[in-house]
């Protein structure tokens, strides 16, 4: 049953069976190992071990810090109905994160009433990423020293000039036994000099085929 222990080390790849997506069966050596998704979303059963890295499907906790992007979405200049609709939008779905970090890369995917996002980085490269209108660009460093953090620092065009972003996820083991991961996205309007530092929390949550890495073989789940 240690589904998290074993997702910092491997990689795996499921078969999803056209009739059913109601178990995802993981066959390693002779070994199975059974991932029931729950009506609550928790990670596991309450037996189940606490992660020990930031590997998995991490859930935005909506009571803690700051969970509304507002400000941040106001640095970048968006107008206020697009923000208003993503703050409902978030209130309304839950904000799913799904990382796998390791020595050489770092992919994440990202679920919300409005984001689907699916993204890789080798470690420690610069990557320029050509954005959905075909004219502009990112410009993204990743780093991490260790499974349990990892700097996303990014250089990307705004509705009127260009920003400056940092996203340091971070494993905290809290006093009560909890395991959380910690988020610290500070951006800095390279244009008018405006920053805003938003801290989110988020929580284990169970893997679902939504949140799945998406590979281009149909019907196929990279976990």
């Amino acid at each position: 049953h240690q589904l998290a222990k074993e997702h910092c080390k491997h990689q795996y790849h499921i078969h999803i069976p056209q009739h059913t997506l109601s178990q995802i069966k993981l066959r390693r050596k002779n070994r199975t190992m059974t991932i029931e998704p729950t009506s609550s979303g928790a990670e596991a059963s309450a037996g189940a071990e606490p992660r020990t890295c930031l590997n998995g499907v991490w859930k935005l906790d909506k009571t803690r810090g700051e969970p509304s992007m507002r400000g941040y979405l106001e640095v970048m200049g968006v107008d206020g109905l697009a923000i208003e609709a993503h703050e409902k939008g978030e209130r309304d779905v839950d904000t799913l994160h799904h990382i796998l970090l390791t020595g050489d890369t770092y992919r994440v995917k990202k679920t919300s009433r409005v984001n689907n996002l699916q993204e890789e980085f080798a470690l420690g490269k610069e990557t320029l990423t050509t954005l959905a209108d075909g004219n502009r660009q990112k410009k993204t460093l990743v780093e991490s020293e260790n499974n349990t953090t990892v700097r996303i620092c990014t250089h990307m065009p705004t509705v009127n000039g260009a920003a400056e972003v940092t996203d340091v996820k971070t494993l905290v083991h809290e006093d009560n036994g909890r395991v959380c991961m910690h988020q610290e996205l500070i951006i800095k309007n390279l244009n008018n000099g405006k920053t805003k530092v938003t801290r989110r929390w988020f929580t284990p949550s169970s893997l679902t085929p939504e949140i799945s890495f998406q590979n281009q073989d149909a019907g196929v789940l990279s976990i």
